[in-house]
């Protein structure tokens, strides 16, 4: 099971797998509906007629015009078929010490793989103009 810390900006835990085109997120209850929105594969209207509400009121709640409550947030994630699993741990200021040097949260996880793959192509290219040309026999 693979628990992810979701921090003050989650943007990122909305569309990890997109790194800058992720989805900025106003507020954290907005982004564990959309979250459980693009697990379940459901609508607006759909988790709205399961939760017993309007679509304008899911839509308002992950526009962050709205904040559903503790209680109202845990019946959304219900009605997805998920559970909304809560735990008091000490503060992390990861996030507080990236802002404060300038740094946003999401640079370093969506840049790394870039970088990853130029130094792999670099060292491909070195090795290469090194090698010997095939020869046929």
């Amino acid at each position: 099971m693979v628990v992810r810390v979701i921090r003050r900006n989650a943007g990122d835990w909305v569309a990890d797998e997109a790194c800058t085109r992720g989805r900025q997120m106003p507020t954290l209850a907005s982004a564990l509906v959309v979250q459980a929105r693009q697990r379940t594969g459901l609508t607006q209207a759909e988790l709205a007629e399961r939760v017993g509400t309007s679509r304008t009121a899911i839509s308002a709640i992950e526009h962050g015009r709205r904040d559903p409550g503790l209680e109202h947030l845990q019946a959304i994630l219900r009605a997805a078929g998920l559970d909304l699993l809560t735990q008091l741990v000490a503060h992390d200021d990861h996030d507080e010490v990236l802002e404060a040097l300038g740094a946003g949260p999401d640079a370093e996880p969506c840049q790394a793989p870039d970088r990853a793959m130029g130094e792999c192509g670099d060292e491909l290219r070195e090795a290469m103009a090194h090698a010997r040309p095939l020869v046929e026999r």
